[in-house]
């Protein structure tokens, strides 16, 4: 009996020294090659042995039981409710998470190979639609995500180009457009749609929306979502007033049609056609988790695009929609050798 047990504690042994030796390579790469795919060509051999350990017994599912544990100790949080700032304004919310670790052990012996994470998502106590009269600038700072926001009110020769580099760097971004150039170019806002863009409105025909009566407003935006319904087929909840003006009845009317109303964290000032080099500076030496970015369809976005995207994801930042970026999802990752790269890369592991 004496002899069964010591031979038990070996064989954990072994793996434990398998496990502590693959995370040091990867603290290693990412020490001296900090870049993701680096520290992604080692982690894989993390997860191989604690894949061998789900397979291994009770003892070995204690072992990956202790890197759930400090997996969750990570990634667990409260949530957090919406909350108006008196610079900001609205400020949305988060989820709290936990890490469901009897799910994940039970999901882990179904798939060793790529052992799932089973994450709760815990909405707060107060959603951003019970605020109706307040704009939105950012969203929440705890989520590193960025948006790209391009209003469209003029041209369409730069479209196929924007879009095209948003589809090659795998990045949704949200286009707000001019209800008349809906209606003047409907195969081209259907363009936006199909290569997986969001939509929202920009009015109608570029109007200071302060200075309308609310008779005005509702017309103004009526229209806007019909133009981009007839050529798009989707039903409009964002909507970004031309030159970011607006008053209380502007935000207000816009909630009684079911649309938040959209500002900007971060502006390219694109419109003046700066270098392309300039609009890389404004917005990578500014870069803020929860940042909407305000662009527009011209020659020097074109250009700088592709460099503002590769620095902004070398930093870590996930760019979305708008509405992913205001949503109360809080980012978590999928899979046990995702946590491990950011885990790696902060030195929790």
């Amino acid at each position: 009996m004496a002899r069964n047990q010591k031979k038990h504690v070996m064989i954990f042994s072994r793996d434990t020294a398998i496990i502590a030796v693959c995370i040091v390579c990867a603290l290693v790469a990412a020490q001296f090659q900090p870049s993701k795919s680096s520290v992604e060509g080692v982690l894989p051999a993390l997860s191989k042995a604690v894949a061998q350990s789900v397979e291994g017994g009770t003892g070995q599912q204690y072992e990956l039981r202790e890197v759930l544990a400090k997996i969750a100790q990570y990634y667990n949080a409260e949530p957090i409710n919406p909350r108006v700032d008196s610079v900001w304004k609205l400020i949305p919310g988060l989820n709290g998470v936990r890490l469901d670790i009897p799910a994940t052990l039970a999901a882990a012996k179904q798939n060793s190979a790529q052992i799932p994470l089973i994450f709760q998502q815990i909405p707060p106590s107060i959603s951003l639609n019970d605020y109706v009269a307040e704009p939105i600038y950012r969203g929440n700072p705890q989520k590193r995500q960025m948006a790209l926001m391009i209003n469209v009110a003029w041209g369409t020769e730069y479209i196929p180009q924007i879009l095209s580099i948003l589809r090659q760097n795998g990045v949704r971004a949200t286009f707000f457009l001019d209800g008349s150039w809906a209606k003047k170019n409907p195969e081209v806002a259907k363009s936006i749609v199909l290569a997986g863009m969001e939509i929202g409105s920009h009015a109608y025909n570029h109007p200071m929306m302060s200075r309308l009566s609310r008779e005005q407003m509702i017309n103004q935006l009526t229209k806007t979502n019909e133009a981009i319904f007839h050529a798009t087929g989707q039903h409009i909840t964002l909507f970004a007033p031309p030159a970011g003006d607006f008053n209380n009845l502007v935000v207000q009317v816009a909630a009684g049609m079911k649309m938040k109303t959209i500002l900007w964290t971060l502006d390219t000032i694109d419109w003046r056609k700066p270098s392309p080099t300039v609009i890389v500076s404004r917005i990578v030496k500014r870069r803020t988790p929860g940042a909407l970015v305000l662009m527009h369809p011209t020659e020097p976005t074109v250009q700088a695009l592709p460099e503002m995207i590769r620095s902004l994801k070398q930093d870590g930042y996930q760019l979305v929609t708008v509405s992913e970026l205001l949503s109360s999802v809080r980012p978590v990752p999928k899979t046990l050798a995702e946590a491990q790269v950011a885990l790696s890369k902060s030195g929790k592991l």
